[in-house]
């Protein structure tokens, strides 16, 4: 057998450390930051050592998990927010993607959820610039749909409660390992209630 080529070599680290990520992405889910690196070996079902080969400590782990799911959920949101249509139209999309990406990788919504609690759960150091790229990348284009479909008046808090509830809900499938989430069915429900917002208000 002939030994692998460098560019083989290459292609097994980056999905080791992909199956690495997804497993710690899982962990999370069911035992929150409270987990250890032996419990992320045990699901992606390798060594312990292997684990520590390419991450020190969870926290290393986590910052390049999340890392990751920006670069993903930014494009994402690049994307769906440039799509032709109106803005409402176009916040419906993304609220459907993000669901599907979400439920297809959980690191995105881990992400997500860990934004809307200030990235407590994590040492400074290990954060660098990330609330600020979530802000301008993921938060900030939401808003900025929101004042062009809703007005400025509306559009920061349209766009928390869009957040929060896309949040919440797909929590109780993840959070429950619920075997599918509809996603189209769950941001119809969302956007029933958006739908309109002053005259919600008026009411």
């Amino acid at each position: 057998m002939s030994p692998r080529t460098k560019e083989q070599n290459e292609e097994i680290r980056l999905a080791r450390i992909r199956q690495i990520r997804a497993a710690a992405a899982d962990v999370y889910l069911t035992r929150g930051m409270a987990f250890e690196m032996r419990d992320v070996a045990a699901q992606a079902g390798v060594g312990y050592g292997t684990v520590y080969h390419y991450y020190n400590n969870k926290y290393l782990l986590f910052r390049d998990l999340l890392w990751n799911a920006l670069d993903s959920a930014s494009e994402l949101t690049r994307r769906a927010l440039s799509e032709e249509g109106p803005a409402r139209a176009r916040l419906r999309s993304l609220s459907a993607k993000l669901l599907r990406l979400w439920s297809e990788e959980p690191m995105a919504f881990i992400l997500y959820k860990m934004a809307s609690e200030r990235f407590h759960q994590l040492p400074p150091e290990s954060i660098g610039q990330l609330p600020e790229r979530f802000e301008a990348e993921l938060y900030l284009p939401v808003v900025a749909a929101f004042r062009e479909s809703h007005g400025d008046a509306l559009a920061e808090e349209t766009a928390n409660v869009l957040i929060g509830s896309l949040i919440g809900s797909a929590g109780l499938w993840l959070y429950h390992r619920h075997p599918e989430m509809d996603a189209e069915r769950m941001t119809e429900l969302l956007f029933a209630g958006i739908a309109n917002p002053k005259a919600s208000r008026e009411g």
